[in-house]
This record gives structure tokens, sequence and C-alpha cells, in this order.
């Protein structure tokens, strides 16, 4: 059954999502929530709503929280219940904050006398807090609860111990209380950093490596079989450039997903760590360092993953439903050619064997395109 959804504005920095909810439809409230219903601070005075708290994650992303919203990513979820005997139209002020990690997130509902609502919130991040984070760091989660109207009183106040992420840390997936998934692999996109410094850079010292010295994106082509030339000829101008310029090493540490506490993980470096650190990188690594020159070089690029492994690909002319692929691991040993055979092959491998069209969750493992270009329609943007 649909319910009808209310966002109201923070009066302090946070994320936060009402949904009210009819007496009839009832609250489907988490695996371990609390429930509390305190009794009147006077006898005269109306039965206060029941609250019970629940949360999506114990441990929280923090590379990219800050581009979450409490509508996709609830990390706490607040149920409000005011059908009990005697209660009254109230007014309340929900809050929750990660102490010395983020800015206070906070709801005013109003839930009307016999009817109930949750409220969704999520804590905006500090940056500067969680820039040093590169491990798993255990925090405290505070929840509050107060009524301000008709009279105003307490109903929750309690902290629980949550843990943040690295910051190198990408979380793909997240399996909630209720069972259901959180699809968090389009935020792969954030590692790819087109306006870096570095990359900018590097991508001056590629176009050396074009026969016209320049790139060009989609234009220069009357056909598509034209396009898709003129577009793998930059692309292999990046991929010399990796070779010759960056000296672009594979480290043969193969994509390992965490799979913990209903969570799917993936350590990610930034391409300007990649390259700092003498261009060494694993799959991901040089995927999303791929990734960043294509896009500033406006090419569509795709991150492809399957399992035990992630690859390049890339739109062949924009608006065409058409890709190339490229296995990055092999910049440093193979040519051109070879790296995109070896990663078409595995292409159509994961796609004949239908990993594209299972859960993230798959004992089997799961496979993922990643458009980058529409990712950030969707505001997912670069982590630096």
């Amino acid at each position: 059954m649909k319910h009808k959804y209310d966002r109201e504005k923070n009066d302090t920095a946070g994320a936060t999502y009402i949904t009210h909810i009819n007496h009839a439809q009832g609250i489907a409230i988490g695996d371990g929530a609390q429930v509390v219903r305190p009794e009147s601070r006077a006898p005269e005075a109306a039965a206060p709503p029941g609250v019970s708290v629940s949360l999506l994650t114990e441990i929280v992303p923090t590379a990219f929280c800050h581009q979450l919203d409490a509508e996709a990513f609830p990390l706490v979820t607040v149920a409000l219940d005011n059908t009990g005997q005697g209660c009254a139209n109230v007014a309340l002020r929900v809050s929750a904050s990660i102490e010395d990690y983020s800015d206070t997130a906070v709801a005013s509902p109003r839930v009307p006398q016999g009817e109930q609502a949750r409220v969704s919130l999520l804590p905006v991040l500090k940056p500067a807090a969680v820039a040093a984070l590169n491990e798993i760091q255990p925090v405290t989660l505070r929840v509050t609860v107060e009524q301000t109207a008709p009279t105003t009183r307490t109903l929750y106040d309690q902290t629980r111990r949550i843990k943040l992420h690295a910051r190198d840390t990408a979380l793909l997936a997240v399996k909630a209380p209720d069972g259901s998934i959180v699809d968090l692999t389009d935020y792969l996109t954030a590692w790819v950093t087109p306006r870096h410094a570095e990359i900018e850079k590097l991508l001056r010292r590629a176009a050396e490596h074009h026969p016209d010295r320049q790139f060009i994106g989609y234009q220069g082509a009357s056909t598509l079989a034209q396009g898709a030339g003129v577009v793998r000829a930059q692309a292999r101008a990046i991929f010399t450039a990796l070779k010759q310029d960056a000296d672009l090493t594979y480290i043969n540490s193969p994509l390992n997903l965490g799979k913990q506490q209903g969570q799917i993980t993936q350590r990610v470096r930034l391409p300007s760590e990649s390259l700092a650190a003498g261009g060494s990188a694993n799959c991901i690594d040089g995927t999303v360092l791929f990734a960043s020159l294509l896009e500033l070089a406006s090419i569509h690029p795709l991150i492809v993953v399957v399992p035990g492994h992630a690859f390049l690909g890339w739109r062949i002319w924009s608006g065409v439903d058409q890709y190339e692929f490229l296995e990055t691991t092999m910049i440093g040993s193979d040519d051109f050619v070879v790296a995109q055979q070896a990663a078409q092959t595995r292409y159509d491998d994961v796609l004949m064997r239908g990993y594209f069209s299972r859960g993230l969750f798959d004992p089997g493992g799961f496979a993922r395109l990643v458009d980058v270009a529409a990712c950030r329609t969707k505001a997912i943007y670069s982590l630096e």
C-alpha cells in the first residue's frame, strides 16, 4: 500500500524524511527497535505518542554520505504512534546526531490524534572530522524525540554505539532490517574525479599521443562506425599516456567485496592517490583512474563490476546504448587491442551467465554496469 510522503524543512543541518500513516495502515518496525511510551508529567495531560527507533545499518559510509539524503538512506527511522487512548494532536521535534562527527538532523512533524507517522533522519557528516578516518571508527549516535505541543516533554533520548567506515571504503549495498536492499553501486562514480589537477595534467600529456594532438569527445564523425573509431582513438591515447607517462602498474589485488553485518564494501583509491603512489593500482583503482580521464575528455565512461573484478567501459557514441570495454590491469603489460579483447570476453561471459540480473547479495556473485554520466544526473559528484 502506498503512503503519502511529506517533506519538511530542517531547522538544523541534516537530512530528514517524514511519512504520515493512516491509523489503519499500521507501522512496520525494523528488528531490534526500542519502543518507549512515557507517562504524562501531569495527570490531566493527554497521553503521549509511542516512539520506536530503528537503524538501517550500524556501519555508516563516510566518503559519500554527504551526497545521500534521508529518503535514499534512512539511517535513523523514528516511528510515532498517536493512536492510543487519551492521545491528542501533538507537535514534535525529532533529532539525530553522531557525536563529534556530524551536524544535527532535525524534523518537526505534527501527528494528529489517531494517526501514526515515520520520520527518517540522516545526520550530515563534517568533512574535516571524517577526512582522517583510515579505518572503521566506533562513534556515538544520539536520537531525541521531544513533544513541543500541546505540552512540552521529552519522549525519547538515548545513545547507541555505531561505526563509521574508513574514508576509502565504498559501501555498495546495505541489507535493511526488513530484508530490503539499498543499492549504492552507483556511488562508485564518486571516485571518478575528472577535475583534479593531476588528471588534467595527465590528459594534456595524453593528447600528445593522439594523431590530432587533441580530444574532441563525441565529435568529428558522420556514421556510428566512424564515431566508435573516433572515441576509440582517444581512449588509446589515454591508454598510452597511462603506460608511458604515468607508468601505471597493476597490483595483483582482486576485487574483494567484504560482506559483513548486512553490507557489501570495497576499498577504493582516489585517482590522485594511485598516481601519487607511482602509478600502482588494482583493478578498481585503475578503472576509476581511466574513467576520470575519459570523463574529462567528454567521453561517457562505465565502471563494470563483476565477481572478483572490475574493468572499464565507455559509450561508443553519445546517446547510443553500445559499449566498448578495456582491461585496465593490462595497461602495463599488453597493448590496447589485447586489453580491449580481454575485457570484451569477460563482459560477454558474465552477461551470458546472467550475473547482471542477480541480486547484490547473491552468494554466487553479481555484476553491475555503472554509467558515470547517468550518475552525474543523479547528483553523484566527485570526491575531489
